[in-house]
């Protein structure tokens, strides 16, 4: 699958050793081995059951996804290019979404 990214900062410390520098070793790698599986998919359904329990998110969040790093942090991310990616009773075709863009990581017990 094809990664992109929204931020350009993001961007240039994924996949790196920044990454580990800006987040921390245990979140940075968890974002760089994310990063790795979203890499070796064909397309998002292969992670569907994959470690890490990628799901739809909802409210101001809908047309957005998440994938847990720990038990707080989520690696935020939406399927990008097919605009056809929705199925007519409003859900994501996992099967269709071959690229994703990261949007952010983000500690969701946080302050």
């Amino acid at each position: 699958m094809e990664v992109q990214y929204t931020k350009k900062a993001l961007k240039k410390m994924c996949p790196d050793w920044q990454c580990i520098r800006f987040f921390g070793d245990n979140i940075g790698r968890k974002i760089l081995q994310r990063i790795k599986e979203f890499k070796a998919a064909n397309c998002l359904d292969d992670l569907k059951n994959a470690p890490g329990r990628h799901e739809e998110l909802k409210g101001n969040r809908k047309s957005q996804l998440s994938c847990r790093l720990t038990a707080n942090w989520r690696l935020i991310y939406r399927p990008f290019g097919n605009q056809n990616d929705y199925i007519e009773s409003g859900g994501l075709n996992w099967k269709r979404v071959n690229q994703v863009e990261i949007i952010e990581a983000e500690d969701y017990h946080g302050n």
